[in-house]
């Protein structure tokens, strides 16, 4: 395979999927570590991709018309817990933090990582009343349209749920 068509391979893969990370990118198109990071960084280097540092990983997004808040989204919509409390915040409203920990069966500690997490990024609201805190996505028909835009992205039965239930409601 050449370079070209090994970094048309790359661009099409995180163009259909915003917000991989390298070893899931690496994983999909089956490349080679070195070869995946130095197709990646001519990719960069272009300006045809764009690297952005969520946590420890790395996620790229195609350099399109994808807003810097959608890249911010995606990256957080990346992590399967995360995804899940959004999910399930859009479905059913506010909750409160052991609603959701109930609901996911999540132990509380790693359900409060998560939650702070989305809540410091802007994805979710906080709001504490008395002994219990409140969570709800902050501006939900805007997180919607991007779980429905990029479904086919997820590979996740969730979402494609998600999707169809959303899509039914309007």
């Amino acid at each position: 395979m050449d370079e070209l068509s090994s970094r048309k391979r790359i661009y099409e893969e995180i163009l259909l999927n915003p917000g991989l990370h390298f070893r899931e990118l690496q994983r999909r198109l089956d490349m080679p570590v070195g070869m995946l990071s130095y197709h990646l960084n001519v990719l960069i280097q272009r300006g045809l991709i764009v690297a952005k540092k969520e946590g420890k990983y790395t996620r790229y997004f195609a350099n399109t018309t994808m807003t810097r808040e959608e890249r911010q989204i995606m990256g957080l919509l990346r992590n399967s817990i995360a995804r899940k409390i959004v999910i399930y915040l859009l479905q059913e409203g506010e909750k409160s933090h052991g609603e959701i920990a109930r609901y996911l069966n999540l132990r509380p500690s790693t359900l409060s990582y998560h939650l702070n997490r989305l809540t410091r990024r802007g994805l979710l609201d906080r709001d504490i009343r008395g002994r219990e805190t409140y969570y709800r996505v902050k501006k939900p028909q805007e997180v919607a349209f991007i779980i429905i835009k990029y479904r086919k992205s997820f590979l996740d039965a969730l979402v494609d749920n998600f999707a169809s239930l959303w899509l039914e409601k309007e």
